[in-house]
């Protein structure tokens, strides 16, 4: 499953995580590719690499959430 990161960040400074299927996916200029991965903790370290608060879509990767 490929994986992306919001780049614009809430309210409340996370970056949220979606995967390619997230009905909430942002648009191709709102959004950083992280690769494609079996499980989105690898996808999560990944977004980690580029913005200190990160946590995974209600939607679509409920199980990456903090």
């Amino acid at each position: 499953m490929k994986y992306y990161v919001n780049t614009e960040a809430r309210d409340d400074g996370i970056h949220v995580v979606h995967n390619e299927e997230c009905q909430f996916l942002p648009n191709e200029d709102k959004r950083k590719a992280l690769g494609d991965y079996a499980k989105c903790e690898t996808a999560m370290d990944h977004a980690r690499d580029a913005f200190s608060k990160v946590n995974g879509c209600a939607t679509c990767a409920p199980d990456c959430r903090d």
